[in-house]
């Protein structure tokens, strides 16, 4: 079996793959946010998800600590790391201590940080080729300023738990000053791309429906966006 997502946040997308597995599904494979599943016993494996230090690939001694572990290193996918281990092995948790989340979960931010910056660059020089004349250009640079906006979510709620682990640590409750865009504005900007991309192929009135449709989205997104930060 096949699924498709899209995960920015690494808690979220390790709760889903316990839950399929909790289902009778075990996760063998990943690619550009297509899971593969296999069937297995109800709850067989427990899975987590870690960040490596190099891309597509991880050190020997990494590989040697979760086979000391009892751990399966299942896939690897940039710097994401996807593990799992039997359930009926034992509890499976790759960071127990507050201090070594923190650490985490800031290397995690410093990830979709340089994400972020690299997706910008990115767009402007798709805005440059959308200028000089090319239609596509235009498309890619819509497309990847909902990729820009959903970076900049990630790195809002990572910094959310971060400052929810110092209070952990220090014991001192912090104001919640993290803000996050709300989901209806890439959406928008997604369903435009994707209308620039094919509007030669659809018809002008189901093209105009959905542009209206995807300016609804952007402006409910942006209203949700600015009352969060009120």
């Amino acid at each position: 079996m096949i699924r498709f997502r899209l995960y920015y946040n690494k808690d979220t997308e390790t709760e889903w793959l316990n839950k399929m597995a909790a289902d009778g599904w075990a996760l063998t494979g990943f690619f550009a946010g297509f899971y593969r599943f296999e069937a297995c016993e109800k709850g067989e494996y427990t899975y987590q998800v870690d960040l490596g230090a190099q891309l597509f690939s991880v050190s020997s001694e990494y590989r040697d600590l979760m086979e000391e572990l009892g751990v399966e290193i299942v896939t690897l996918w940039g710097y994401w790391i996807i593990l799992r281990k039997r359930t009926a092995d034992g509890p499976f948790e790759l960071y127990t201590d507050v201090e070594s989340q923190i650490e985490h979960y800031t290397k995690i931010l410093r990830m979709f940080k340089v994400a972020c910056v690299l997706e910008i660059i990115c767009m402007l020089i798709e805005v440059a080729g959308g200028i000089s004349g090319n239609p596509v250009g235009w498309a890619a640079a819509i497309l990847l300023a909902a990729f820009v906006l959903v970076c900049v979510n990630a790195v809002g709620k990572t910094k959310g738990v971060i400052a929810g682990l110092e209070a952990k640590k220090t014991g001192i409750e912090q104001e919640n000053s993290v803000r996050t865009i709300s989901v209806l504005l890439p959406t928008g900007l997604l369903i435009n791309a994707c209308l620039l991309a094919v509007r030669d192929s659809i018809s002008p009135v189901i093209h105009m429906v959905l542009q209206i449709f995807a300016i609804i989205l952007m402006v409910a997104g942006l209203v949700l966006t600015v009352k969060q930060r009120e």
